[in-house]
C-alpha cells in the first residue's frame, strides 16, 4: 500500500534542507506580523481553542524504541510520544493527554500519532492516525500490539477537568479500511488502507477526513460511522483529505493534500452538504494540511508547500486566504516550514504549526500566531 498523507510521506526519509523559490499566487497587500506562542513541540499538527479560552495542540510524537523492517518506506518505530497539549503563555506546553501510539522512522521524523483535534463541549476530541489493520504480525511486544490495537485510527475524549485519562468513541480507521477493501476499484493501486487524519464538531455529528481511504466521516453522538463522501481522486495519486471545517450554516468544508506526482495548484477546498453532495468550493491550492474560517468568516488554508508535494522544502510553505469560487489563493505570510494544522483567534488572529514534521532531536515544532494588519 502506498502511503500518501504527509506524516507518510516522510517516514523512513529525510527532510530536505534546500530552500527554493515560492510559486507565483496572488499577494497581500499590508504585512502581517507571525511570532511563535509555542515552541519545542514533537511535530505538532491540528490545533483547537478549548472553551477555556487555551489553544491546544495535537503532537504526533516521534515514534519509539520498537521498530520492524519491510514495509514500504523501510524501518518503521513504534513507541507512545504522541499527545495533546495545552499552550501556555510562557510558549511552554503541558500535556492534557499523554502516553499516545506513535510511529515514525528510526530518528523520528514522519511520524503518524494523534493529528487532528477539536473540542465538543468541555471534551477535547482526537484523531489518531493509521489503523489497527497495518499493525505488523510479528516484532512487537504484545504490551505494544495491544495498545496499538485499541488507539490506531480511533477517534478519542479527553475531559479538560480529567487531564490524563482519554475514552474511546470510534474505531474509524478499522471502519475506513474495510471500506476501501469493499471499495478497492476506487484506488486499486492502494487500497485497501486508511489514515484518519483531520477532525470538526458540528451542531448534530462529528466529522473525519480520512487520508488515506479519502473519505468524509460522519459520526454520529452513539459512535456510529457512515461514509459521507469519497473525495475523487486528482490527475496522479489519490486526494489525500487532510482538514476539515464547519461553516457558520453548517456546511462542511474540507482540503486535500493530494499524492504524489501532482502538480502546484491540484489541490481544492470542497463543500459538503448531504443535499448537494460533494462539490469543489475553490481550486488551484498546493498540498493543504489545514483550512478553517477565521473571526472575519473568511476561509483560511495551510499550504505543507507550494511547491507541490514531491519538492516540498523548509521555506516554502503557505498560509493563505481562498474566496468562493476562486482558482489563485491570496497569500497572508509565505516562506513557512512544513507547516501544519489551523486556529482562528476570536480577536483575528490566526494560528498554525510549524515544522510539523521533523527528527525527534530537533526540538523546531512550534505554533505560530499571525496577526492580520
Amino acid at each position: 500500500m502506498k502511503r500518501t498523507t504527509v506524516s507518510r510521506w516522510l517516514v523512513g526519509g529525510s527532510v530536505v534542507l534546500a530552500v527554493a523559490a515560492l510559486s507565483a499566487t496572488t499577494a497581500i497587500a499590508a504585512t502581517p506580523t507571525m511570532t511563535p506562542v509555542a515552541t519545542g513541540l514533537d511535530n505538532p499538527r491540528g490545533l483547537a481553542f478549548g472553551p477555556d479560552g487555551n489553544l491546544y495542540v495535537a503532537e504526533a510524537g516521534h515514534g519509539g524504541s520498537e521498530c520492524v523492517s519491510g514495509g514500504p518506506e523501510g524501518e518503521a518505530c513504534f513507541g507512545f510520544t504522541s499527545q495533546i497539549s495545552r499552550i501556555n503563555s510562557d510558549k511552554s506546553h503541558t500535556p492534557l493527554v499523554s502516553g499516545l501510539i506513535s510511529m515514525a522512522s528510526p530518528d523520528g521524523s514522519g511520524a503518524t500519532g494523534i493529528d487532528g483535534i477539536a473540542f465538543k463541549g468541555h471534551a477535547a476530541l482526537g484523531i489518531i492516525t493509521e489503523s489497527k489493520d497495518i499493525i505488523p504480525p510479528t516484532g512487537l511486544s504484545a504490551d505494544t500490539v495491544d495498545k496499538a490495537k485499541r488507539q490506531l485510527g480511533h477517534l478519542i475524549k479527553a475531559e479538560l477537568n480529567e487531564p490524563g485519562d482519554w475514552d474511546n468513541v470510534a474505531d474509524v480507521g478499522h471502519f475506513d479500511f474495510q471500506w476501501s477493501l469493499d471499495n478497492k476499484s476506487l484506488v486499486p493501486d492502494q487500497f485497501p488502507d486508511a489514515n484518519p487524519y483531520g477532525v470538526a464538531v458540528g451542531p448534530t455529528a462529528t466529522w473525519v477526513v480520512d487520508a488515506a481511504a479519502n473519505t468524509l466521516d460522519r459520526i454520529g453522538s452513539n459512535g456510529s460511522i457512515k461514509i459521507a463522501a469519497f473525495v475523487p481522486n486528482p490527475a496522479s495519486s489519490d486526494s489525500v483529505p487532510t482538514c476539515v471545517a464547519i461553516g457558520k450554516n453548517g456546511a462542511i468544508y474540507l482540503g486535500n493534500l493530494t499524492g504524489g506526482g501532482n502538480v502546484p495548484g491540484s489541490a481544492n477546498i470542497w463543500r459538503y452538504t448531504p443535499k448537494t453532495g460533494l462539490k469543489v468550493w475553490a481550486s488551484g491550492l498546493t498540498a493543504v494540511t489545514g483550512c478553517g474560517f477565521g473571526a472575519d468568516g473568511k476561509f483560511y488554508a495551510v499550504e505543507f508547500s507550494t511547491l507541490g508535494l514531491d519538492n516540498a522544502a523548509p521555506g516554502t510553505g503557505a498560509l493563505v486566504r481562498v474566496k468562493a469560487g476562486s482558482s489563485s489563493p491570496e497569500t497572508v505570510v509565505g516562506g513557512l516550514n512544513f507547516p501544519n494544522g489551523f486556529a482562528a483567534g476570536s480577536d483575528g488572529s490566526l494560528y498554525f504549526s510549524d515544522w510539523s514534521v521533523a527528527p525527534a532531536v530537533s526540538g523546531m515544532g512550534a505554533v505560530m500566531k499571525v496577526t492580520l494588519p
